[in-house]
Parts: structure tokens; sequence; C-alpha cells
């Protein structure tokens, strides 16, 4: 298998996704396109900024397609003494296909903190290697995201993953990297697992990550959580975990397809 990135450059903010961006469904998949516009952010703000991603917000309007030319575009909102707020979109033969928002902040030690808290203690993370592989294989059969982000499964019920491919040309940061594994929250949890959905499909019309440090290696976990109901919607969320601990949280909202 190649391992030339997935999105290949054409000129500057100008991109094509090859055939391995593809999602389960039509058009690339929403975390690579996700980190596509993140990229693009962070490339924009510098590294001069100091500041670091905090949260995310994408919005993904219709297919992003495979194989045209991707203009990808960002405009500042604000920058303020320690948050900075800017905003990405990504058009396809003149039309919008997906937007985001994202905000970047400076870390300041805090000495009246004795030590990181946390409300919650997950589990010892596993040794991701020592896991099955999650098989899986898109509705429309041909090459996908999962080809070169495969997925292993721990017996608490996360995922793992790791990039096999660079996303961009001259890799992501960390926290682009984590977008593509965060993007499957929905579904690592939904009905039916290990069998075939319930429904034809179940996309998610939007992404928010928050991330409270930056992950650290090659491995993203995603500890997943689902809710479908029968009126057609849904939620999916779960925490997203390195080999240190949880580094952030996912969310989303699902739309169900019924025939």
């Amino acid at each position: 298998m190649s391992t030339a990135p997935i999105f290949e450059a054409l000129e500057p903010g100008i991109w094509r996704a090859t055939p391995l961006a593809r999602g389960p469904f039509a058009g690339v998949h929403g975390g690579s396109v996700a980190g596509l516009m993140a990229a693009a952010i962070e490339a924009s703000a510098g590294a001069a900024s100091g500041a670091r991603a905090l949260s995310f917000r994408a919005d993904f309007l219709r297919p992003t397609p495979v194989g045209v030319p991707l203009l990808v575009t960002v405009t500042p909102v604000q920058a303020g003494r320690r948050l900075l707020l800017l905003d990405a979109a990504v058009a396809a033969e003149g039309r919008l296909t997906a937007r985001c928002s994202m905000t970047l902040a400076t870390e300041v030690a805090v000495p009246a903190l004795a030590e990181d808290f946390c409300t919650e203690t997950p589990p010892p993370p596993p040794d991701p290697e020592s896991l099955p592989l999650r098989p899986g294989t898109a509705a429309h059969g041909g090459p996908w995201i999962m080809d070169v982000l495969q997925g292993r499964r721990a017996p608490d019920g996360a995922v793992w993953f790791r990039w096999s491919v660079p996303l961009l040309p001259g890799g992501v940061s960390p926290f682009v990297a984590a977008l593509g594994p965060a993007d499957f929250a929905h579904g690592l949890a939904r009905p039916g697992q290990p069998g075939p959905p319930p429904v034809p499909a179940y996309p998610n019309a939007d992404l928010s990550v928050q991330f409270d440090r930056a992950p650290r290696g090659d491995w993203i976990g995603v500890r997943p959580f689902t809710r479908w109901r029968r009126q057609g919607l849904g939620i999916g969320y779960g925490d997203l975990l390195d080999l240190d601990g949880a580094f952030g949280r996912v969310g989303m909202g699902v739309v169900l397809v019924p025939g």
C-alpha cells in the first residue's frame, strides 16, 4: 500500500483527496475533512502565537468529493491575550461542503493548582499492538480511510487507532491527527454491533472536540458511547485517550437514515 498522504497539495490552499480519504458512505471521511481545516487554521495561526488547540467544532454541510480540487480558506475571528479564534471552510466545485471554528489558547502555570485534577480515572490503557484488528469495509466496497487508520478494540470497549500514512505532506500536529479517530465515535458503539447496523446510513452532521492537553504518541484511543432514538436522531460521544490517559472529549449529532 502507498505511504503517500491522503490529501495531495495542488497549490497553496488547494488540495485533492485520494480514494484513501473516503469515508464509509459518500465522499471524504468527516474526520479527514476536519483535519484538513484544522491544519490550515494551525498554519494560519503560526507557531509564533504559542497557542495550542483547545476546542474544535465542524459542520458537514454535504459530502466532500474525492478527486476534485478542494479550496480551503481560513478567516481570523478574534485574537485576545490568551485565546485565538479562527474559522475555516472547504469548498468543492464552487459549493461549500464543510466549515469549522477552532479555539487556540496559550498555556500558563497555575500555582494554586498543586497537581492536575480530574474527576474520573480511566482504566490503564492496554498495549494496542496486542489487541486484535477491528475489521471494517466501506459500503461502497472501495479504498477508504480504515485502510490507513485501522482500529484495534480493547476489552473495555475503547478502540485504538494509529495512522499508517500522513494526512498531509509533511505530517500534521497531534491535535489534527486525533480528529480522524474522534470522528468514528458515533459508529464504534452503534446498535447491531458486531453485525450490520439497523439503518443503511447514520452520518454525523457535526464534530465537536475539546482538548485539555496535547495528545502524546502515535496511538489514539476512543472510548465511545452512543444514543440512537427511534425518532431518527441521536448522538455519539466519548473520551479521547493516549497511552498516558485521557486528553480530550468528542461529541457529535447523528442523523439516522431509515432506508
